[in-house]
């Protein structure tokens, strides 16, 4: 390892760009010298974003999928940033960390700015303008060159006598892993087909922990990944981005602190269904149109003061006719489904300890700070307070 480390120092001043070593927890194991000065930049860029969890969340999900891609990925992260991954393997083709070079931008400073920080991610440009210098420090790299960065931290991870990933599709030590079923799951999903959807994911789990046998860390591999996919196949079924990163970046500190085969069988049975609850919650509705359309709008406007009569005029029906029908098909009133939106956005708040909690009420769409704190203790059964500490 220490020899990798003096590559990727000399791979990082090179390309002028930092370099972290990742175990498939989220753990950092080596950051070259560069990364570790451009820190303060990137905490400040990603407090502001209001993505870090999300991000770190990305770096982990790029490595497996540079497995399975034959060791060179290149992704962008929830913040706009483009990193390259290229896996680790241990003596047994297992995937145990992975390197991944990044942060850089692939466009030029002034459009990330514009187009990223202030478009697509609504940072307020007096919030902006406080990261504009450090995103003038942040290196650039055009298209071509990120391929040719790619291709050489591949070179760099692979140096030594361990072979390379082959590309997809690939076999696991001697077990083909079902891409053609994950594949078929995430269509299924996004057709609304929740029957065939739970036959498929109930078919690679199977597969999965039977390949898995008893080696502990192995399995525990292997969850991950299906971890991953799960997530994939969340957001394919239009569920809450925020959501989905929120849920991950929980399960990854869990799955960390699980000591035994029987710990990780009974845990990946919770993930499931926790999981499944937002990838199968409506698509078996016959209103699902309706209700899909109402509950992406309470989604994107849960901040603000939404009555019954807004949520009825987005999907033009009365008030009376569509409160009905919500609860008929989710089994909860749409003010109550407003309301676990609102707790969910807060509960990420308090993670990610961006804001002062006082602050958070107004963010969510609470009126007042003492009411929100009633609110929340009846969902989770303690204060905000004591949330923030159990989760940080």
């Amino acid at each position: 390892m220490k020899e990798l480390h003096i590559i990727f120092e000399h791979f990082s001043y090179a390309t002028g760009v930092g370099v972290q070593i990742m175990s498939v927890s989220g753990e950092i194991r080596y950051a070259s010298s560069l990364l570790c000065e451009l820190k303060g930049i990137l905490n400040r860029l990603l407090d502001i974003v209001d993505c870090a969890a999300a991000e770190r969340m990305s770096l982990i999900c790029g490595c497996y999928q540079s497995r399975r891609f034959g060791g060179r990925y290149i992704f962008f992260g929830p913040s706009g940033l483009a990193y390259c991954a290229s896996p680790m393997l241990n003596s047994r083709g297992v995937l145990e960390s992975g390197v991944v070079a990044g942060p850089f931008l692939m466009t030029d400073h002034d459009e990330y700015l514009s187009i990223d920080i202030l478009d697509r991610l609504k940072v307020p440009r007096k919030a902006a303008a406080l990261i504009e210098s450090d995103i003038a420090e942040l290196p650039y790299k055009s298209p071509i060159a990120s391929r040719s960065l790619s291709e050489h931290l591949f070179l760099c991870a692979f140096n030594s006598d361990a072979p390379p990933p082959p590309a997809y599709p690939i076999q696991i030590d001697g077990f083909a892993y079902p891409f053609d079923k994950e594949d078929a799951l995430l269509k299924a999903i996004s057709q609304g087909d929740t029957r065939k959807a739970g036959a498929l994911l109930n078919d690679i789990l199977g597969q999965v922990l039977f390949h898995s046998g008893s080696s502990f860390e192995t399995l525990r591999s292997r969850v991950f990944e299906l971890t991953v996919l799960l997530s994939r196949a969340a957001l394919k079924g239009s569920a809450n981005v925020d959501a989905i990163f929120g849920l991950n970046y929980a399960y990854l500190r869990e799955l960390d602190e699980l000591s035994s085969v029987e710990d990780i069988v009974r845990w990946l049975h919770g993930v499931t269904r926790r999981f499944g609850q937002h990838v199968f919650d409506f698509a078996g509705s016959r209103h699902a149109g309706v209700i899909y359309k109402a509950t992406s709008y309470i989604k994107a406007n849960y901040m603000h003061k939404i009555t019954l009569q807004d949520m009825a005029n987005h999907v033009f029906l009365s008030p009376t006719y569509f409160s009905k029908l919500f609860k008929e098909e989710t089994g909860q009133t749409p003010g109550n489904f407003l309301t676990a939106v609102r707790i969910d956005e807060s509960k990420r708040l308090l993670r990610s300890q961006a804001l002062n909690i006082v602050d958070i009420p107004a963010r969510v769409g609470f009126d007042n700070q003492s009411y929100f704190a009633r609110v929340f203790k009846k969902f989770e059964g303690q204060t905000p307070g004591k949330y923030r500490r159990d989760n940080c």
